[in-house]
């Protein structure tokens, strides 16, 4: 990079916001993961003006350009793999541009967390359909639109390239695009479908193809009542029938499930009732007063021993216009799952979730400090079961060497929607953490877990054993989020789809430039 674009971008931002020093640089090259190549400098635009232009002065030296929301990618999606490489990290445009609740839409700058536009939207008496991922005190909304994402009320409205209904893209040389209902030139941003749905191009596109710079979503009126219900069964096939006879049923905002593998996982971790601070939280959401006390009381009691930790348990919030209503939806599930096996348990763990959504993200480190990276696929309902056991067999093939460095494993698996289920493998391992687990993660948090000297071996198996995963989801027929620069994704793509994409990528990004590597393109 010369010194003359280095000094153009710094008039251009201001030049506390071009970084070049080696630890940033160092920072901007990790994920939750692992470490790419040091970007060349670290830019942060505050506007879609000052993106623009930036993006218009660095294609003059034709340096690849990676875009970065909130960081908590695992597949590579913003880390530079061409030296020369300029990363654009989008949190200072995070600016809520409108909420219009008279008819049901908010526009906002893509580098906004979702907690931001959660809170920010919550004195309007509104919230988007698909609220965020758990990872939302961090993520953002443009990395989730670029990584695809879901969870938080994805059991109902599913993910989150479902509730946006306009963006604007800012392409490689600097052209800006507004799409979907951006591309209204006299009216509101309030209809997503306006001719060709060219916005959808860019959506999942983990950044190949252009940077979001901002965003419209549809809003709904958060019914006031919740219930929150838990079952465990003895078989993975008995759960999959019950998460789908769920779905069917379509009353719940999210529906979640843990393996015995991940349920001893998160079981070891602090109780829930030595947290002062989510005991409050679960109190509040309750209502305060006497039914708070109650819900309190009903935590402290449970505690975590109400799980069998041998069987997979599922758990589930759902949401009514009045008390009646969300007795119904309840009595609607137990319902749906009375001849799957299920035994109803205690309810903390999806009312805890519910009362504190967007919780530090903790989870990135094992309970004992361990280091955690997961795999995911989605799949049909009727294809879990035998998703599920062909990941067993991935993981019987490898048993020897991970029971030797002391590998573990297990499964969060969630519902999308009306269209299957999420079934995401998480691997455990020990292994000294990244600067970026010490940037990211509450010193305090980190000052209570043991840490592990570096462990080459441990991490390398565990690179060949989540290649075998990506590529066994792959294989068979499952899709994913945040394909990034991991997932094989050309491999599973038809000649013709595949053909597209390449031309369009040629398109909008003829050298190669944005993002090289997302989606198996531009390396």
């Amino acid at each position: 990079m010369s010194t003359a674009l280095l000094e153009e971008l710094a008039t251009l931002l201001g030049a506390d916001h071009v970084l070049t020093d080696d630890t940033e640089r160092r920072f901007y090259a990790q994920d939750v993961y692992r470490e790419g190549l040091l970007p060349l400098a670290v830019i942060q635009p505050e506007t879609t003006e000052q993106l623009v232009a930036a993006l218009r002065a660095i294609a003059r030296e034709g340096l690849a350009v990676v875009p970065r929301g909130g960081g908590m990618s695992y597949t590579d999606g913003y880390l530079p793999q061409r030296e020369g490489s300029i990363t654009v990290d989008l949190l200072r445009m995070n600016r809520v541009v409108e909420v219009n609740a008279e008819d049901g839409y908010v526009t906002v700058e893509c580098g906004a967390t979702w907690r931001s536009l959660h809170e920010a939207l919550a004195p309007h008496g509104v919230r988007t359909p698909y609220w965020g991922p758990l990872s939302g005190q961090k993520a953002t909304v443009g990395g989730a639109l670029s990584q695809g994402s879901m969870f938080l009320g994805s059991g109902r409205y599913g993910a989150v390239a479902d509730s946006v209904v306009g963006l604007d893209v800012v392409l490689v040389d600097g052209t800006l695009l507004k799409l979907g209902s951006h591309a209204n030139a006299h009216g509101a941003p309030f209809f997503r479908q306006y001719g060709p749905d060219t916005m959808g191009m860019f959506l999942s596109d983990t950044g190949a193809l252009g940077i979001k710079s901002r965003a419209t979503f549809r809003l709904v009126r958060p019914q006031p009542e919740s219930r929150h219900l838990s079952f465990q069964f003895a078989s993975a096939a008995d759960l999959f029938k019950a998460m789908g006879a769920v779905a069917r049923a379509d009353v719940v905002s999210e529906c979640f499930a843990f393996d015995p593998g991940l349920q001893g996982m998160r079981m070891k971790r602090a109780r829930l009732t030595e947290d002062v601070k989510t005991l409050g939280k679960v109190m509040k959401a309750a209502g305060g007063g006497l039914a708070g006390l109650k819900e309190g009381a009903k935590l402290v009691m449970a505690g975590r021993g109400f799980l069998d930790e041998k069987q997979y348990s599922l758990h589930l919030s759902l949401d009514g216009r009045d008390e009646a209503d969300a007795e119904a939806k309840a009595a609607v599930v137990r319902a749906a799952v009375q001849d799957t096996g299920a035994r109803e348990v205690e309810n903390s763990v999806p009312k805890v979730m519910r009362a504190n959504p967007f919780a530090d993200v903790t989870s990135m480190l094992g309970p004992g400090g361990e280091r955690w990276v997961p795999v995911h696929g989605v799949t049909a309902f009727s294809r879990a079961t035998a998703l599920f056991d062909s990941c067993e067999a991935v993981f019987a093939r490898h048993s020897d060497e991970m029971r030797r460095l002391d590998i573990d494993h297990g499964y969060l698996i969630a519902s999308v929607g009306l269209a299957g289920i999420l079934l995401e493998p998480v691997l455990y391992w020990p292994e000294a953490r990244l600067a970026f687990h010490e940037r990211v993660l509450p010193p305090d948090y980190l000052a209570k877990l043991p840490t592990f000297p570096p462990n080459p071996a441990a991490t390398e198996a565990v690179g060949r054993i989540r290649v075998a995963l990506a590529d066994n989801f792959t294989m068979q027929g499952a899709v994913s989020f945040q394909i990034g620069k991991f997932y094989p994704y050309q491999k599973g793509l038809e000649p013709g789809a595949a053909s597209f994409l390449r031309q369009l990528k040629s398109l909008v990004d003829p050298a190669g430039r944005m993002n090289p590597g997302s989606l198996g393109l531009g390396k």
